[in-house]
């Protein structure tokens, strides 16, 4: 039982250890190394059900942008669009132009991300519709590896549709 204790407590003295050099180490770089406590919050949460008669009312959520806004974007080529739907939905119709990032596969598209979406560019992340989050998780997860200027559709495809704007289907 002594063995037992005296190894227990020297693991617990290596972890004490390891972990007080670790945050030494980071304190000590020169670009003021990696935050212990992230400060930041999700580009966009607010979602709306169907059947919400506030919503068209209700103010944006920060980082989201409004169908009016969506359809400028589009039409002035300033921003690159993405698609957080799944590469099925995607193809099955999507906005002319917008690139497929499943919002679940983020790791396997990350050939695509580097290559097609600058990490300087504004970037309007959309999803299916006002009750659909992928949009939300994808832009959350781009403002995390790095893209400072991303916005939200939340209207998504559906709304997109419904006002009768393009759309191309197939694969980009």
């Amino acid at each position: 039982m002594k063995s037992f204790l005296k190894e227990l407590i020297g693991g617990i003295v290596v972890m004490i250890v390891a972990t007080v050099v670790g945050v030494a180490v980071n304190a000590m770089r020169p670009t003021g190394g990696v935050a212990l406590i992230q400060q930041g919050q999700a580009v966009s949460t607010a979602q709306h059900s169907e059947t919400d008669s506030t919503a068209a009312a209700a103010p944006l959520a920060e980082g989201a942008i409004s169908l009016a806004q969506m359809k400028e974007i589009f039409d002035a080529g300033s921003a690159t669009i993405v698609d957080a739907r799944s590469t099925t939905e995607y193809e099955e119709g999507h906005i002319p132009g917008a690139v497929n990032i499943p919002h679940d596969r983020i790791p396997e598209f990350m050939d695509v991300l580097n290559n097609e979406v600058p990490m300087e560019a504004h970037v309007v992340c959309y999803c299916r519709s006002l009750t659909c989050d992928f949009s939300d998780l994808l832009a959350t997860e781009m403002k995390i590896i790095g893209y400072q200027n991303v916005s939200i559709f939340s209207g998504g495809w559906d709304e997109w549709t419904k006002a009768g704007y393009p759309t191309e289907t197939g694969p980009r």
